[in-house]
């Protein structure tokens, strides 16, 4: 039987949901929940606020999940969206290596498409960016947790959602592909991924169809701060000096200035 923490059980009792249903759907913060034909999110009012208005800002150019309804339950926000199509990008390469790069080349797709998502007034800048990178005088919505479990396709490798908005901030589009160079180059998780069929393959077509591997100095230099900060509390610091020699690396770069 799995168990379900008491705020995510009391969300459930706001929108009359059996915990009996509920299952975890991965990520660090246990804050998204199975619930058959939605989902169950839950977390801190203020920040639940941000990642809702960025969700409505992106709706208009990337499908993204519809808010069902909303409850406050103490300090915290829950949210009942819907389910969307599709599965992981994750699973469909490794389930069909041949459609994997394809795959990739669809997640790569969303870059170009959330950099026409104006920023939105409810969602504030993005943390120690970089100043003078490409295209800060026209900031977007960024997503800043863009991998292979946050974007869903089809089982032909189509585009059919973006999830998870819980790091979303405005500011230049490259943060985006910076921060998602980081994540399927340096994140131990996809690091240990990387004989996975198929991972390969669909990491390369993403990086080819968003050019993660022509970002600035500065950007990469900014998304490896990030990382380290957003994983300090999961790993090691042995398990992340890789991620501090890219910073290194970047930092040394005569572009970063």
């Amino acid at each position: 039987m799995v168990e379900v923490p008491g705020t995510v059980a009391q969300a459930a009792a706001a929108f009359g949901l059996d915990t009996a249903v509920l299952r975890p759907l991965g990520g660090a913060s246990d804050s998204s929940w199975d619930a058959g034909s939605r989902v169950l999110r839950v977390g801190r009012r203020a920040r639940m606020d941000i990642e809702l208005a960025a969700l409505t800002a992106a709706s208009g150019m990337l499908p993204v999940p519809r808010v069902i309804d909303r409850a406050e339950v103490g300090g915290n926000s829950a949210v009942l969206l819907e389910r969307l199509p599709g599965q992981p990008a994750a699973d469909l390469a490794h389930q069909r290596p041949q459609l994997a790069r394809a795959a990739g080349w669809a997640c790569g797709g969303v870059h170009a498409l959330l950099a026409r998502v104006p920023a939105h007034p409810g969602v504030p800048p993005a943390r120690d960016a970089p100043p003078g990178l490409h295209g800060s005088d026209g900031a977007c919505v960024l997503h800043l947790d863009l991998h292979p479990f946050n974007v869903l396709v089809s089982d032909h490798a189509e585009l059919t959602g973006v999830l998870d908005w819980a790091n979303a901030a405005a500011g230049p589009p490259v943060l985006d592909r910076a921060r998602s160079w980081a994540i399927l180059t340096l994140d131990p998780a996809a690091r240990a991924r990387r004989d996975q069929p198929g991972w390969q393959a669909l990491a390369d077509g993403w990086a080819e169809a968003a050019a993660l591997h022509d970002t600035p100095a500065a950007a990469r230099a900014w998304a490896c701060r990030f990382m380290l900060t957003d994983l300090a509390r999961r790993y090691p610091p042995s398990d992340l000096r890789h991620v501090n020699e890219a910073l290194a690396q970047a930092e040394a770069d005569p572009s970063t200035g």
